[in-house]
């Protein structure tokens, strides 16, 4: 949802998102990347310093610019900062927070005049549209599918607060977590052990704080019969007292009904057991069910690795079609973010991987959003298959060549292959001249080197230390990722 955000702050968005994925890149690079002057972007990193601090954004006249930051920056903090800063982005959330009750308060609250307002609001409504729900200034509420928007509202929560931890209180943690569990109780009731991880019970707090706020002040929203279930909690006074307390609305059958249905859907399947029960007399579900099984027993064979969860891998993909309702992200698509680092690492099996899921949910309104998620599943619940790719990933032939003694070169070749898990097969090049090194180069996908004087027409030649350090790794990975992705 990039575009969002005004024409000036998406542009440096964008420019931050060139300097994090590279190391230099000269300011004509920058300036044809992001079709605006040099001029532009100089006056541009003047305005990005002031909002990434303590990050900084260097210059050379020979090398053009690139980001330096400490240890604890990464891209999500960019992401994040950006957001925080967007007065398009405040403006949803202070609307469907209902923090005013009249655009004139609202536009004093953003030191923007009304007919401001009014222009963002046609303009961001465009694009929310396509979301399910659009900003109503005369009811001062966000409009349309309750799913759409809670799910807008709660990746958003996310992006700009990363843990519930720095948006809510620990009295309103701790009752948010007694619902969560309640809530996670009634979709799985055959759980034994109900120990809810770390990212579970972040999404859940961010999406039940997120359900709260629709109910409390987008009541307009029209939500359809929802089925009813037990809930053991309305039994206890004490935390209905305090539910009500910490948010001003009442924890009824009705409300937890409706956190249920907007979190898990009435559509989840609690296992596997229930699910083959399902497929009996349920075409649709059958067809699915088979799909995800070959999906899974082929990959299994293709890459000889037993899948040890594959029945809680199973499951997660075929519920995803009754929990995700639109976008996974606002600003930073860390799955598309995964999936290219995974392709460009190795090669042609994701590829494959998107072909089968895509037969998967062919049929979802978000399937873009689907596979993604469904890659980040795979991966990150059957880690052995990570390691099963490092073996089998693709490897680029170098030729090495450093003004130091061969068996120095025979070192530094293993030591390369050891740090970099075999991606670079390296071989210590016996030659007498440079003019013989344009000869052999020919037979590499590449020259590492340490001296700078080596060129050669259409075959990279990566200049490191004599002694490489982490730098010298990043830069080869660099290197080997951009040949594998253009090759």
């Amino acid at each position: 949802m990039k575009e969002i955000l005004s024409s000036r702050s998406k542009r440096q968005l964008e420019l931050m998102e060139l300097l994090a994925d590279s190391d230099w890149v000269p300011f004509s690079t920058a300036s044809e990347s992001l079709g605006v002057p040099v001029k532009t972007l100089k006056s541009d990193i003047i305005e990005l310093e002031t909002l990434l601090a303590p990050a900084t954004i260097e210059s050379s006249k020979k090398y053009g610019i690139r980001l330096a930051t400490n240890f604890g920056f990464c891209k999500t903090s960019f992401y994040q900062k950006f957001i925080k800063n967007s007065v398009e982005f405040q403006l949803i959330e202070k609307i469907f927070l209902h923090n005013f009750s009249t655009i004139i308060d609202l536009a004093d609250d953003l030191y923007i005049s009304v007919s401001t307002i009014k222009r963002i609001v046609f303009r961001v409504n465009q694009l929310l549209q396509i979301e399910g729900f659009t900003i109503n200034l005369k009811k001062m509420q966000l409009v349309g599918d309750p799913h759409s928007i809670c799910n807008f509202m709660q990746h958003y929560f996310y992006e700009k607060y990363g843990v519930a931890e720095s948006l809510l209180t620990p009295a309103q943690l701790v009752i948010l977590d007694q619902v969560g569990l309640q809530i996670v109780r009634q979709a799985i009731p055959n759980k034994s052990d109900y120990s809810l991880d770390f990212s579970l019970l972040n999404r859940l707090r961010f999406y039940i704080y997120t359900d709260i706020n629709l109910l409390k002040h987008n009541s307009e929203n029209q939500l359809p019969d929802i089925p009813e279930k037990e809930f053991t909690i309305l039994d206890d006074t004490y935390a209905c007292d305090e539910f009500y307390s910490q948010f001003g609305l009442p924890l009824s059958a009705t409300n937890l009904n409706t956190f249920f249905y907007l979190f898990f859907s009435d559509q989840y399947i609690d296992s596997i057991d229930t699910l083959r029960e399902l497929i009996k007399y349920d075409r649709n579900a059958y067809l699915k069910y088979q799909k995800i099984e070959h999906l899974l027993l082929e990959i299994e064979k293709k890459m000889d690795c037993t899948c040890h969860n594959f029945d809680n891998i199973f499951m997660r993909l075929y519920n995803l079609d009754c929990q995700i309702h639109g976008r996974t992200f606002i600003l930073h698509n860390k799955n598309k973010e995964f999936l290219t680092s995974i392709k460009n690492l190795y090669g042609h099996f994701p590829i494959e991987l998107i072909h089968s899921l895509q037969a998967i949910f062919y049929s979802n309104p978000y399937k873009e959003y689907m596979i993604y998620e469904s890659i980040s599943i795979l991966f990150t619940d059957w880690p052995n298959l990570l390691d099963r790719l490092e073996y089998s990933s693709p490897t680029m032939k170098a030729g090495l060549l450093f003004n130091s003694g061969l068996d120095y070169m025979n070192m530094l070749s293993e030591r390369i292959t050891y740090y970099l898990r075999g991606r670079f097969s390296c071989t210590p090049l016996h030659i007498n001249s440079l003019k013989e090194l344009g000869k052999q180069a020919e037979e590499y996908d590449c020259i590492i080197t340490n001296i700078p004087e080596i060129s050669i027409n259409n075959i990279p030649i990566i200049v490191i230390p004599l002694i490489p350090d982490a730098k010298s790794f990043d830069k080869l990975m660099l290197v080997y990722e951009d040949y594998f992705d253009k090759n």
